[in-house]
């Protein structure tokens, strides 16, 4: 099949593209700049370049497809106009593919999440509907239903519409997303702490898992319908804690749950680490014949991949990434890229700029030069912590426009694979990618 993606160059997107490619399908991903372009060749597809504001260029692609797979979201748009922005710009997307595929039966996958059909007190099945929106619901995370139902309802014209509903965490070794947050918190109180008796569930898949159940989906799901990418349906918050205590030598404690003891400890989490969305795959599992392969949550944070071997090892991949800094500061960039990997990747959100993936010494060089010809990067503060198998950097950084001077403070979270003394890779989490995209064009 020839196979439209967008979101190629993210956590799931990277992973889908060769899942797709080592099927033997065509597969064509969107690029929005030059090395979001670059990586999507380097996955093996053909590139498209565009942007999910051309509604036209998205519903030419559609047409010219077999099939569509999206996973590409608008966080940009959070800081400034929450869910709500985001919803309302993902909506037209979803309408123009089905203004491309209507009558042709061909397949649309989309991205959907785990908690859409709300808190049932049982587990969620793929049978459950997205909960409606209301008024009421502005600028809550229920907006973005909307998305999902017209998906599901573009099956009434005669598109193979289906969403595939991600589990709340989504791990790998190669990005360990929401975990390395609760390691460093547990790293930074000196317990890991989970709110009241940690009873509530989470749920959790690995992204290999997550990138064949979009190729199940497109080869043969059936129209109308959700799939649940859900390896570990219902693991209570508790036992997360555990391991990652188990695992610093440190103790699993309760947080009380009132409206200041559990931000007090989670701080912007505190709203997410309270869900509880148990969730079936059996439906999924029953028409797909997908199966999940790789390490369940509790078995992958029972891995090296996610802690230091040691306690000297961390220490020592802080200390490499204090040296790397300090040369960087100190204008010493060949001594800083001396000490990058051949292989080192620094991701970059598509939203930015400067957007995609930068690999080795000299694709770092070439990021660099990207970020200083676009504005001046001003490091006001930063601190670097151990986090699981990444090293955490956060960072006060202050944007200085090169058209007009003026000035955007930012704070930034880098998460840096170390190993030997070398770095094998950066992901880049900016506080509001929008603003700076501002700063850079407009000055």
């Amino acid at each position: 099949m020839r196979v439209f993606v967008t979101g190629g160059t993210g956590h799931s997107g990277s992973h889908i593209i060769p899942e797709l490619v080592a099927a033997r399908h065509e597969v064509t991903g969107l690029a929005r700049s030059d090395t979001a372009a670059a990586a999507v060749s380097a996955l093996g597809a053909k590139v498209r370049r565009g942007d999910l504001d051309d509604l036209d260029g998205l519903k030419e692609a559609a047409a010219d497809s077999d099939g569509v797979i999206h996973v590409a979201h608008r966080q940009n748009l959070l800081p400034s106009g929450g869910m709500d922005a985001v919803a309302a710009a993902e909506l037209p997307i979803m309408l123009a593919y089905g203004e491309a595929l209507a009558g042709t039966g061909k397949p649309l996958v989309a991205a959907g999440s785990i908690g859409s059909p709300g808190k049932l007190g049982r587990s969620a099945t793929e049978e459950d509907p997205a909960l409606s929106v209301g008024d009421e619901h502005k600028g809550t995370l229920r907006v973005r239903n909307v998305v999902e139902a017209a998906v599901i309802g573009l099956a009434e014209q005669g598109v193979r519409s289906s969403v595939e509903r991600i589990a709340n965490i989504m791990h790998s070794t190669t990005d360990a997303g929401f975990l390395p947050m609760l390691i460093a918190l547990a790293k930074e109180k000196g317990f890991a702490g989970y709110p009241a008796d940690g009873a509530n569930l989470w749920n959790a898949v690995h992204v290999r898992d997550v990138a064949s159940l979009f190729r199940l989906a497109l080869e043969k799901g059936p129209a109308g319908k959700y799939w649940h990418a859900v390896e570990d349906g219902g693991i209570s918050f508790r036992e997360i804690a555990e391991a990652i205590g188990s695992r610093l030598g440190l103790p699993a404690v309760s947080i009380p749950a009132d409206e200041l003891m559990v931000p007090g400890y989670f701080g912007f989490l505190a709203n997410i680490v309270t869900q509880n969305y148990p969730a079936s795959n059996l439906i999924t599992r029953q028409t797909l014949g997908w199966e999940p392969a790789q390490p369940g949550l509790l078995a992958d944070l029972d891995n090296g991949h996610y802690f230091p071997s040691g306690t000297s090892a961390g220490n020592n991949d802080v200390a490499t990434l204090e040296k790397f800094v300090t040369r960087m500061q100190a204008g010493d960039l060949s001594g800083a890229l001396e000490m990058v990997d051949e292989e080192a990747v620094w991701q970059e959100a598509e939203t930015l700029p400067w957007s995609g993936q930068w690999r080795g010494p000299d694709g770092f060089a070439r990021l660099e030069g990207a970020i200083n010809t676009s504005a001046e990067m001003i490091v006001r503060d930063y601190a670097i912590i151990q986090a699981g198998e990444v090293v955490e950097m956060r960072l006060d950084l202050e944007f200085v426009s090169r058209k007009s001077g003026r000035r955007l403070p930012m704070e930034v979270v880098e998460h840096y694979t170390v190993r030997e003394g070398k770095i094998h890779g950066a992901n880049a989490f900016y506080k509001d990618t929008q603003a700076v995209n501002d700063l850079v064009k407009h000055g």
